[in-house]
């Protein structure tokens, strides 16, 4: 339950972060879109002032020319008017308020501004534009009232020499010229702050959206390896959960241990555990490789070791050493196999009953300084044992036996312990181990000494002070037994 909580909280916490992720992209999304918005607007309002700027000087040149140097009747209003086509304009229109065309240049799709816009504009004095869209582009359409001399429209009278009298005296007709500039005629270096702008925007956008592409692309990768961390850690709980519960105390026997695995699950395993009424059985063991593929192989084995009857008789653990052999053969790999030295200790009969699988000989610490490794006792069958688990699959096993007196401490190891290196790649090795043993078991030692969990300690004390602050490369295990 405590672990699916804490898997449960990691869940929210990830999918905190992928919306914050999401809110980010949409964020640069709109950064992007209203920057090149912004600049569209912008740009275009300026060209539209720039045009209806080049159009009113235009216009006011033009309503010079008509105040100074045209009369009613004058022809020149045409030659007059290409001076406001000097930019190519899309249209110019000159028309009374009534709507009467007097002059055009160009063709104007439809009449830009009805009468009222045109009057209530002109009254209070304020520019009446508006930008159109025209089948040959955009282009700014702009109405200026001008003030003509005379009262255009009004019937010519010629003298009796056939000249034309001058107009009578009127009010200025005021007329209407109406004209339409492309929005392309005006100088777009002006848009050149615009232009750096809207780079610079767009491109604070464009990276904010790429680290925010980045950190989900990598998001998704550490939220895959936070979820493996924490199976891992589920793994190594429930992999702690098989080792047996010390201080253990049965038929006589004192045991203390010490387990580190060199990641979050190791290919190391022990085990202890009563067999037949007040026997008690010993394992250890070392898979090859470390890591989830040799814990997996490390839980098959502790199944088959308990589930089995091997501490019966020496034929049946041999035949149980055989029947695991082939198991591993068969479901493992070839390159996953293990080495195993199990061993049951019989306290009626004082005998120590092992077959070793190819694993580092335990140490029998004899009362006094002798230390002995088990393969080199005089045993009952002197080629005991066998060859590693799982890589021949006919391989046979020989169970052999060694006699213990009251106070022998024996001690079982993995090659973690022998194979532990200093920064100049020094191994600790076995003789360091032997020479350790040695000490702690002479007889000017205090018996406190030989207690398991100081040998325990004396050994892991030693094979850090080696190592110095070098990681170990590979899982370390214990297991010290005192009989009698």
């Amino acid at each position: 339950m405590v672990e699916g909580s804490k898997l449960a909280n990691s869940s929210r916490s990830y999918r905190w972060v992928i919306a914050w992720l999401v809110a980010g992209a949409v964020v640069a999304l709109s950064l992007l879109a209203n920057s090149i918005r912004d600049y569209r607007f912008v740009s275009r309002l300026l060209i539209s002032q720039q045009v209806r700027h080049q159009t009113s000087l235009r216009m006011a040149a033009f309503e010079q020319e008509l105040r100074n140097n045209w009369k009613q009747g004058d022809e020149r209003l045409p030659l007059l008017m290409k001076g406001l086509s000097a930019d190519h304009p899309q249209w110019v229109e000159i028309r009374d308020s009534q709507g009467k065309i007097y002059e055009r240049y160009g063709n104007p799709p439809e009449r830009s501004f009805t009468k009222e816009e045109e009057g209530a504009h002109f009254r209070l004095h304020e520019p009446l534009f508006k930008a159109v869209n025209t089948p040959i582009g955009d282009a700014v359409v702009e109405a200026f009232p001008v003030y003509m001399p005379g009262l255009v429209g009004a019937p010519i009278v010629f003298n009796p020499n056939g000249q034309p009298l001058p107009p009578p005296p009127g009010p200025r007709s005021v007329m209407i010229v109406e004209a339409a500039l492309p929005l392309v005629s005006s100088d777009q270096s002006i848009l050149a702050p615009q232009w750096t702008n809207l780079i610079i925007n767009c491109a604070g956008a464009l990276a904010l959206l790429t680290t925010v592409v980045i950190a989900g692309f990598g998001f998704r990768s550490y939220a895959r390896g936070k979820r493996l961390e924490a199976q891992l850690a589920v793994a190594h709980e429930v992999q702690a959960a098989l080792l047996p519960s010390l201080p253990h105390i049965a038929a006589g026997v004192l045991l203390a241990t010490e387990y580190r695995p060199a990641e979050e699950v190791g290919g190391d395993f022990f085990d202890a555990f009563p067999v037949n009424g007040n026997g008690l059985a010993l394992v250890l063991g070392d898979v090859s490789g470390k890591g989830v593929p040799a814990a997996l192989i490390v839980g098959v084995i502790h199944g088959a070791v308990r589930s089995s009857a091997w501490a019966t008789s020496a034929a049946q653990h041999e035949r149980e050493s055989s029947s695991l052999n082939r198991l591993l053969c068969e479901h493992a790999s070839s390159e996953r196999y293990a080495s195993m030295c199990w061993c049951y200790y019989d306290p009626s009969a004082q005998r120590l009953h092992f077959v070793n699988a190819g694993h580092c000989p335990p140490l029998l610490l004899r009362k006094g300084t002798r230390v002995s490794a088990l393969d080199e006792l005089d045993a009952d069958e002197p080629n005991a044992g066998g060859p590693v688990l799982g890589l021949l699959p006919d391989a046979t096993y020989t169970q052999a036996s060694c006699q213990l007196l009251p106070g022998d401490v024996l001690v079982m190891y993995s090659d973690g312990v022998i194979e532990a290196a200093n920064a100049s790649a020094e191994e600790f090795g076995e003789e360091r181990l032997r020479a350790l043993l040695a000490q702690v078991a002479s007889p000017g030692v205090a018996g406190a000494a030989c207690e398991p969990e100081a040998i325990r300690a004396a050994i892991v004390g030693a094979v850090r002070h080696f190592i110095g602050s070098t990681p170990l490369q590979d899982d370390l295990t214990l297991l010290v037994a005192r009989f009698g």
